[in-house]
Order: C-alpha cells, then sequence, then structure tokens
C-alpha cells in the first residue's frame, strides 16, 4: 500500500484516483443505490443546480484497470462484481475547521435536502459526516456516493448522531458572538463534538434551547445500544409508510434545529474592515485596479487567486467581475468571512470561496499516514496570490522575521502581488507602538530584498496611497 485511498474507510465504495481521473468503486450493494439514484429526478435535479456531483457507470473493460489499481494500492482488494463510476473531480477540497459558521450551514441544509429527496425513491445516507459536502464557491455539492444506500424501513435515522456531532453540536457552539463552529471541530479533533463536551460551552442561548437539549440527548450512548433499524425493523417494515414519515418528520426537525442556531455577527477585530475609513476612494480604486492588471497580465492567473486576508471579499469580488477570476478568499478572522457570505452579490458567490486559515499556520497533512487530510497547500494549488495590507500583521504583530513571511507566500509558487503598509503607514506605527522594545526589520527596502531572495522579477508597481506601495513578484526561484 503505497497511501490510504481517498475513502478507506468504507469496504462497500471507496473514491480511488486513476491517471489523473476519478472513480467510485462500488459494490454490489452500492451499485445498485447508485443506478437507482443515476436514474432519477433527485440525480438530475441536483446536477443541474450543482449541489450533487455527476457519475456515469464505465464498461467493464474501462473499468478492469482501475479495479485492478485499485486493489493493488489500496489497502483492500475490490469485492466481488465491483463496479466502478467515473466522478466529476472537485479541485479544491476544504474541512470543516476551515469553514466559517455559514459554510457548515449550508453543508448541513444540503445534507438534510438530499436526504428528503432520496427518501422518495426509496435510498438513504447511511452517514452525515461533514466530509461528504465541498464547495463551488459557496455553493454547496454533496460528494460522497458512497453514503448512498437502500432505505432500510426505520422511523429514525442512524446517522442522526454523527449529524449532530458534525453540524449541530458546533453550529450550537458557534451561535455566540466569540466563538465559532470551526473552533468547535478544532476542540472535537476533527471528528465533531460530542454533545457532553457541546453542553459545557454552548452560549446562555442554546443552552436554554429544549428543542436542542432533546437533540443532544439522543447521541448517549447507553447500554446494549442498537441501530435503531434492528429495533424498530419489525414494527417498520409492518407499517413502511408510517415508518418513512416518521423518519422525514425526524430530518425536518434536524433541518429546523440547524436554521434556529443561525448566529450573530461575531464580535471579531476585522467584522467591521469592510467601512475601510482608512481608504480614500480614490485609494480603494487604484487597489483594485493593481490587482486586477495583475491577474489579467499573463494568461491563466485568474484560474485560482489566492486572497491572503481578504476579508470580506472586497477585492474578491472586483476580481470576478474585472478579471473573469475564480478566488479563495483566506482568512483568519470568522466574523469577516461569514459576512463575505452573506453580502457578496449572488451572481459572483460561485466563484469566490472563503477559508478559514493563518498563512503562518496553514493546516498541516494528519490523519492515518499524515494521507487522509491533505496539507493546505497541497489542496491549494493557485495560479497567482494576491496579498493586500498584511504583512504588517505578520511580520510586526506576529513577530515574523520578512523573509520567512514571504517565503510563506512563495512556497506555492506562484506569481504574487503585495500591497504593502510601509514603517510610515499609520496602521503599522500603531502595530509598532503596541509592542515595547519591537526589533526587526520592517520597511519596503526589506519587503523587496526578500522578494528577490525567493522570485527572479520584482517590480515596484505604484503606491495605493502616500504610505502603501505595491509590489509584484513572479518567476519562482529555485531555493539553495
Amino acid at each position: 500500500m503505497t497511501r490510504p485511498s481517498a475513502s478507506f474507510r468504507d469496504p462497500e465504495n471507496a473514491a480511488f484516483e486513476y491517471e489523473g481521473a476519478w472513480f467510485r468503486i462500488a459494490g454490489p450493494s452500492s451499485t445498485a443505490a447508485l443506478r437507482t439514484l443515476r436514474g432519477s429526478e433527485v440525480y438530475d435535479s441536483g446536477v443541474a443546480r450543482g449541489s450533487l456531483i455527476s457519475f456515469e457507470e464505465i464498461h467493464p473493460d474501462e473499468s478492469a484497470p482501475v479495479l485492478e489499481a485499485y486493489s493493488a494500492t489500496s489497502g483492500r482488494r475490490a469485492v466481488e462484481d465491483s463496479v466502478a463510476f467515473a466522478v466529476e473531480p472537485v479541485d479544491v477540497i476544504t474541512y470543516p475547521w476551515e469553514w466559517p459558521n455559514s459554510l457548515l450551514e449550508a453543508a448541513a441544509l444540503l445534507t438534510l435536502d438530499l436526504r428528503l429527496g432520496l427518501l422518495e425513491i426509496g435510498l438513504d445516507l447511511k452517514d452525515a459526516s461533514a466530509f461528504n459536502v465541498q464547495f463551488r464557491g459557496m455553493q454547496p455539492v454533496f460528494i460522497d456516493l458512497g453514503s448512498v444506500e437502500r432505505w432500510r424501513p426505520n422511523p429514525s435515522w442512524n446517522a442522526s448522531r454523527q449529524f449532530i456531532e458534525h453540524f449541530i453540536n458546533p453550529l450550537a457552539v458557534g451561535s455566540g458572538e466569540r466563538v465559532t463552529a470551526a473552533d468547535a471541530w478544532d476542540l472535537g479533533r476533527h471528528r465533531g463534538l460530542r454533545s457532553d463536551s457541546a453542553r459545557a460551552l454552548l452560549p446562555k442561548k442554546a443552552r436554554r434551547s429544549l428543542s436542542l437539549l432533546l437533540l443532544q440527548a439522543t447521541t448517549r450512548p447507553v447500554e446494549k445500544n442498537a441501530p435503531s433499524e434492528s429495533t424498530f425493523a419489525d414494527t417498520a417494515n409492518k407499517n413502511q409508510d408510517l415508518a418513512r414519515n416518521a423518519t422525514r418528520s425526524l430530518t425536518k426537525r434536524l433541518a429546523k434545529q440547524v436554521r434556529k442556531l443561525h448566529g450573530k455577527e461575531h464580535a471579531t477585530t476585522w467584522v467591521d474592515y469592510g467601512t475601510r475609513a482608512h481608504y480614500e476612494n480614490d485609494d480603494l480604486t487604484r487597489k483594485s485596479a493593481f490587482a486586477t492588471d495583475f491577474i489579467k497580465a499573463e494568461s491563466g492567473r485568474g484560474r485560482l487567486v489566492l486572497d491572503v486576508g481578504g476579508n470580506d471579499g472586497f477585492t474578491a469580488a472586483h476580481l470576478v467581475r474585472h478579471a473573469d477570476a475564480r478566488v479563495i478568499v483566506m482568512d483568519a478572522d470568522a466574523g469577516a468571512l461569514d459576512m463575505l457570505h452573506q453580502g457578496l452579490p449572488a451572481d459572483i458567490s460561485g466563484d469566490v470561496t472563503p477559508i478559514l486559515g493563518d498563512i503562518t499556520n496553514l493546516t498541516p497533512a494528519s490523519g492515518l499516514l499524515n494521507a487522509e487530510f491533505a496539507a493546505f497547500t497541497e489542496r491549494v494549488q493557485p495560479s497567482a496570490i494576491i496579498c493586500q495590507a498584511v504583512l504588517h500583521h505578520v511580520v510586526i504583530t506576529q513577530g515574523t522575521p520578512m523573509q520567512f513571511a514571504v517565503d510563506a507566500l512563495a512556497a506555492f509558487g506562484a506569481p504574487v502581488q503585495i500591497e504593502f503598509a510601509d514603517e510610515n503607514d499609520e496602521k503599522s506605527r500603531i502595530l509598532l507602538r503596541q509592542i515595547p522594545n519591537w526589533s526587526g526589520d520592517y520597511s519596503t527596502d526589506a519587503l523587496l530584498v526578500a522578494l528577490r531572495n525567493r522570485f527572479a522579477h520584482v517590480e515596484v508597481m505604484g503606491t495605493t496611497s502616500a504610505t502603501r506601495v505595491v509590489v509584484n513578484a513572479w518567476g519562482l526561484l529555485e531555493q539553495r
């Protein structure tokens, strides 16, 4: 085994990459469920809306080498009579601990909406993991086809505990003004959040919610706990319509709880940055024009722009409209990203994805053999980077040497544009005054030296204000 397959934990259905394409390796029961889904209106409407990835069963002659490669490298052999489905890829993968509350909420509602549709055609979801959903822009898309199975008559839902731990508990903890759902995922060691832990962390309003308490109570382990489908099997099989109506009601109840947990604006440092009172109108115009010119200067730069510290998406929106770019806005401020989600116009929301992240502390690889969850730099491979008015926080506040800050940007291997607030800028001076005895080389000259150590071409493009200079750098040098 060279590395774990993308979904090695399910022996009946696994995602598998082969010669640059993605496939689903499905055993007989999974194949039957996927064939039912593929021929349904649920599939047609989901794919048309962009909320479900498309897939196609491939001919046995084409599937043979895929199944052989899967058996040789995935840690288990494909079960007898397995079928390979070609699957539409999702090019950027993110994880729940990188999502602002608004994205986790969207993923939760998509999961429940899909389950309701599946129940109508005799199918169900056997799990309710947040990892089943990814995002194209801010559009959630369900990707885990292996979760689709035949519905077994059951008035409950065996995946409800996982849904509560992956979605409802983090959203409940994150519904206050300070803690976010992503914080809750971190506290749960990236496995969701157990109800007993969540109860201790809930804000007052959520703690008083009877409906939330009752749902969390259903997740408590009890002696001889058995899946609900086993407990109620005889009764449910005798009256399947009643069982189906009961589980529909549970699904709608979960959706109602998710919507009730829609939190307030988080009281974070940069949540009101959108006013940009420190910029004149002409400064903002120049700022946007520099970014647009940079992306349009070379074909392909707009494929995937990483906007470091992009806050509420002001620059991202401009790049989508004027440079035909697709943008990931990475910011460490969850409140600002929730504002982005709420405020971005619908016509461009499909091209902007908010991600919680800090350029000085990006998500590392983790999980089994450090290959189950890929590092941020492996999952996000930008064609260009925009870094506007960020380095003074990285170098001054976080004490990062200028060269290391530039190295962090250069690590992506893409052209970089930096708007640099120099040592005379009001914001830089405020930060310097807040740190007694601060020592370090923070200047435009220090920035240019650091960039020239990493890039073959470094060009000062102009200024957005008297104390803010824009520098482009491209042509990454090999590090000695």
